[in-house]
């Protein structure tokens, strides 16, 4: 596993963070999946100007720089977001890109599931004690998100019908993460 990012901003990169987390969520998600990691490697890497907070590939996952605490020192929140981002991409690499969904119709799945992943890896596992106590806090930002999104005009069901990919990016939204997690849980 590697970490990249522009060696002006290399060191606002909090790598033993990032790796605990990680490597927490790795074990965590072979347990709970039994099945190992799927691929040979996992990269994370920061970009400026990313268009999405974050996306997971298959072994390799962009944050946008935004993320990192540059020229600051990282409050306890925002370590808690970040590791939940990161578990939360972490988790797609078994529900998202080992097993991929047939059609958009079902993105809601994909992000849910990694979504409330996220949160039951910072609950469950040993080797992250210091979320056991608030994940579940963090959820409620989630969760509003999705109560808030569903109040627009523009809401829509947890899973649609999706004519074309261009339709499936008004998906990207707080019920397709939040509502649909909820939905789970």
């Amino acid at each position: 596993m590697r970490i990249y990012a522009r060696r002006t901003i290399l060191p606002d990169v909090c790598h033993k963070l990032m790796f605990d987390v990680t490597e927490a969520g790795m074990w965590f998600y072979s347990d709970f999946f039994q099945t190992k990691y799927p691929f040979r490697k996992y990269d994370q890497i920061f970009v400026p100007e990313h268009n999405w907070g974050a996306m997971e590939n298959v072994g390799l996952v962009t944050y946008n720089e935004s993320y990192l605490c540059i020229g600051e020192i990282p409050t306890p929140a925002k370590m808690e977001r970040f590791s939940n981002i990161n578990l939360h991409e972490l988790a797609h690499m078994w529900f998202g890109n080992l097993v991929t969904m047939k059609w958009w119709n079902d993105l809601w799945l994909n992000e849910s599931f990694a979504t409330f992943m996220s949160h039951l890896a910072m609950e469950k596992s040993a080797a992250l004690p210091q979320f056991h106590d608030t994940t579940w806090v963090l959820f409620l930002r989630d969760k509003f998100w999705g109560l808030n999104t569903d109040q627009l005009s523009s809401t829509h069901s947890i899973c649609c019908e999706i004519a074309n990919t261009a339709e499936a990016e008004v998906l990207f939204d707080g019920i397709s993460y939040g509502k649909g997690a909820c939905f789970l849980k």
